[in-house]
């Protein structure tokens, strides 16, 4: 399986992080599976609404001490250059919202809205890496469907 290993960039969604921080999570092994194929060259991007989603099911699910690890593993990659945070523009809720009605038979989330507004405008980003099938929508290939 090479196509992980090929992707430029991936969205990195909350489902994801959550799988890989959580040993109890029951799409841990695929994540670390997922992660452990992408070649350290691969940009991940996420979003500041994934970052609080994270924390706060970290934070609520695990605790305060794997919460805080977890901000402090983000602000690594960070600085390291191999993860990249978005913070939405005020001009972004006009499309969010669009997306929203677009796809109002799904029970997406904002952050999911966002996310996937994300994905469509970034043309560094050719995947995804989640557990949540809304994300589909963005229609990118998910890293979680390309293990074998």
């Amino acid at each position: 399986m090479t196509f992980i290993a090929d992707v430029r960039g991936v969205f990195v969604d909350t489902s994801a992080w959550i799988s890989l921080m959580n040993g109890n999570e029951r799409h841990h092994a695929a994540a670390v599976e997922v992660h452990r194929r992408l070649s350290p060259s691969t940009l991940r991007v996420t979003s500041w609404g994934v970052v609080a989603e994270t924390y706060t099911w970290i934070r609520y699910h695990i605790g305060a001490r794997d919460a805080l690890r977890w901000l402090h593993l983000k602000e690594t990659l960070e600085r390291q250059g191999s993860l990249e945070v978005v913070f939405p523009e005020i001009s972004s809720d006009v499309s969010v919202l669009r997306i929203l009605d677009r796809f109002a038979d799904q029970d997406l989330s904002y952050v999911d809205a966002f996310s996937i507004l994300l994905m469509q405008s970034r043309p560094d980003i050719d995947a995804v890496f989640a557990f949540d099938h809304h994300l589909s929508l963005a229609g990118l290939s998910n890293l979680a469907d390309h293990l074998g």
